[in-house]
């Protein structure tokens, strides 16, 4: 059996407003495609944020391969890439080419390797013909492939994503959705926090459902969870509630 990437023990992080995470615990295996599910407010944000030392625990540890992220979060950062939820926060470059080359020159990647990542990882998103164009004027799907080719030029082992649908119309999150896919079905290990299960449930291998307290409710299969959903206050995909345990153009 692999060995894990992430240990997540006994993770918590509450906030004097209010909110937080509580006594999580948890490990990441390499190739799998996770959702963390939960209403709004029950910490999904705060939780993946500790993945790659973005936030320190208040108490428990985030160890990666056996070493506290603490410890080394420059490694973390690289190890465990995140893309935010807000696509123009973490766009800098003044072109497609200069965002996705900006890890590799930061890193004193020799130029000729930096050309051939970035132009390999442009083609991977299908970004090759946006190259020259100023990141602003790209679509709200564009900018969101923008940032993952960002991370994925890196050669992260886990791509994080923060609510990767959040103000993308439905051509683009279903472009999105077969990007992802696509990444994960070729070893790229992924967790996505989303509350928006409808097409994604059927796309990953396993889910955590974070209640209200902020506490692991449950850790499982997507399909063996969807009777949790709306006990925890997370919408039901139409499939499920017309009937069906899957939806029907898979069953």
């Amino acid at each position: 059996m692999d060995h894990p990437i992430l240990e997540i023990d006994h993770l918590t992080h509450l906030f004097t407003s209010g909110g937080g995470i509580q006594n999580i615990s948890f490990q990441v295996f390499p190739k799998e495609y996770i959702l963390v599910a939960g209403p709004n407010g029950c910490g999904k944000t705060t939780l993946i944020r500790h993945l790659n030392g973005l936030l320190l625990p208040a108490s428990g540890d985030v160890r990666l391969h056996g070493k506290p992220v603490k410890s080394d979060i420059t490694t973390a950062r690289r190890t465990v890439g995140m893309v935010f939820q807000d696509a123009d926060t973490q766009i800098v470059g003044d072109t497609v080419y200069d965002e996705v080359a900006f890890g590799p020159e930061n890193l004193k990647m020799p130029r000729h390797i930096i050309q051939q990542k970035v132009m390999q990882t442009l083609a991977r998103l299908d970004l090759s013909l946006l190259k020259d164009r100023n990141p602003a004027t790209l679509s709200g799907g564009e900018k969101r492939r923008l940032t993952i080719a960002g991370i994925l030029v890196m050669d992260p082992e886990i791509i994080v994503l923060d609510e990767p649908f959040a103000n993308l119309d439905h051509p683009s999150s279903i472009s999105l959705i077969k990007t992802i896919q696509a990444l994960n079905q070729g070893g790229q290990t992924i967790i996505m926090a989303t509350h928006d299960l409808e097409e994604v449930i059927t796309c990953a291998t396993r889910m955590l459902i974070l209640d209200r307290q902020g506490c692991l409710a449950r850790d499982g299969r997507p399909g063996d969870l969807l009777l949790d959903l709306a006990a925890h206050g997370i919408k039901e995909p139409c499939f499920f509630r017309m009937g069906y345990s899957a939806p029907p153009w898979q069953a």
